[in-house]
């Protein structure tokens, strides 16, 4: 086994950094409301189903999207 030590802050080589940014894309397109809540900073949202939501969000991300993000990282 060879060791390879990354930069400490190195997004392009970190699959999961390009999951987050797919899941946040997704949660912005698909639930417009929270966006503009944080900008506006006025509490339009029902937080109660935040967490449905959000687990609609990262269910999102697909075998292929996951494949592809680590292909994007060079690890495959």
């Amino acid at each position: 086994m060879h060791i390879v030590y990354l930069p400490p802050y190195s997004p392009d080589l970190n699959p999961i950094e390009q999951a987050f940014s797919a899941i946040k894309a997704y949660f912005r397109r698909v639930y417009p409301e929270f966006a503009r809540s944080r900008t506006t900073g006025t509490d339009t949202v029902d937080f109660i189903d935040v967490y449905q939501k959000l687990f609609d969000a990262v269910f999102y991300i697909t075998q292929e999207h996951a494949q592809g993000f680590f292909h994007h990282s060079g690890y495959m």
